[in-house]
């Protein structure tokens, strides 16, 4: 065998097969193809938590997708029509979790707790929009309704565990039910329910923005159920930052009994990280002797700061209050205190919290305050 002729063909051979293969493209050259001028991310976020729940006399420990925030992917899309339009879509939905919702007890069993898988992709988002320079933006398709967000607006770092949002302080309550507090048994009133806040929500609608004015925005959506209006302001003035938000809903999401919502909502934040955030909302009835109107207001203060090199550290408080959400006259209270940490570098949070509600009526009926410890992360792609 010759030695030299073997090593020849064994470097031609190398070069070959060097020139024939395909290159790879590493994590951070890696993109998606459209098969168009149009650009396309791909992003989302894995949230678990685990929520200890007791109501008064049970109590479990539950492993969950997320307390304020679940698992999600979203794809966004956006391409340039004209020199002055902007097109775009969005498709954002919940994945499949392995326990997504829990409660704690039944009337049954009392002394029980069980979570529920998620086994479907739930659709948050799915539009198409269109974007003038001048105009304004016109959204087509599942997304929120004018009014969304417009009674919690909130410049406190809350994070993903709890928020100044639409189940009093936190959704750490699941599917659970108040406990009565004379016989132990579990009652029909839901703990998130009975600090409810009257804001809107996703369905499928037409929605314009106008442009944004010195701060101020003005949006109107049409669905199924009615018309939304709403106008939001956000700025800046010295030391202060400033979000406001107010909504008009008419038909109350296709309510029989309910003639139209309302809310508002105001937060300020100082350049040394102290906030506070307010927020009030109602409904109005269309018979106000056979229908009950809901009302609810909720304070939320705040301080962030960089108190280490991991990210912003924010310390928060949320106090609500609601009358008649379940029946004339009732009332439900709700406070949490919580920390989250930013990791920045990652895109992830830490967080842990303290919940706890309690309610009334106008029964013989007594109901044990409810109460919550949870913990959770939550990492953003």
């Amino acid at each position: 065998m010759n030695i030299k002729s073997v090593l020849k063909t064994s470097v031609a051979a190398a070069a070959l097969v060097a020139v024939a293969a395909p290159a790879v493209v590493s994590p951070a050259e890696a993109g998606l193809n459209n098969g168009n001028k149009n650009s396309l991310v791909m992003s989302g976020q894995v949230s678990r938590a685990l929520v200890y729940q007791n109501d008064g006399n049970n109590s479990d420990l539950f492993q969950v997708d997320g307390t304020d925030s679940r698992t999600r992917l979203r794809w966004i899309a956006s391409g340039q029509m004209t020199e002055s339009v902007t097109v775009g879509a969005r498709i954002e939905m919940n994945t499949p979790t392995s326990q997504s919702t829990y409660t704690l007890g039944t009337a049954a069993a009392d002394d029980t707790g069980n979570s529920t898988a998620d086994n479907v992709w739930a659709i948050r988002h799915q539009e198409v929009t269109f974007t003038h320079k001048a105009a304004g933006k016109l959204s087509i398709g599942q997304g929120s309704v004018a009014g969304d967000g417009a009674a919690n607006k909130s410049l406190g770092s809350f994070g993903p565990g709890y928020s100044f949002g639409s189940s009093g302080a936190s959704t750490s309550f699941g599917n659970s039910n108040f406990a009565n507090a004379g016989n132990n048994n579990i009652t029909g009133v839901s703990v998130g329910s009975s600090t409810a806040t009257y804001d809107g929500g996703r369905t499928d609608r037409i929605r314009y923005d106008t442009p944004k004015f010195g701060g101020l925005g003005l949006a109107a959506s049409f669905d199924s159920a009615g018309i939304s209006s709403a106008a939001s302001y956000a700025g800046k003035f010295d030391s202060f930052q400033f979000a406001l938000g107010g909504h008009f809903t008419g038909a109350a999401a296709g309510s029989t009994s309910i003639d139209s919502t309302l809310a508002g909502s105001i937060s300020v934040l100082h350049d040394s990280g102290l906030s506070v955030s307010f927020s009030y909302s109602k409904e109005n009835a269309d018979n106000k002797v056979t229908s009950i109107e809901g009302k609810s207001w909720k304070v939320g203060l705040g301080y962030a700061a960089n108190l280490t090199n991991l990210g912003v550290t924010g310390f928060n408080f949320v106090y609500a209050n609601a009358k008649s959400t379940t029946s004339d006259g009732d009332q439900g209270k709700n406070w949490a205190i919580g920390v989250n940490q930013n990791i920045a570098a990652v895109g992830a949070d830490l967080y842990m919290g303290y919940d706890r509600a309690s309610y009334s009526d106008n029964t013989f009926v007594s109901y044990e305050d409810f109460s919550v410890i949870f913990a959770g992360t939550r990492l953003t792609f």
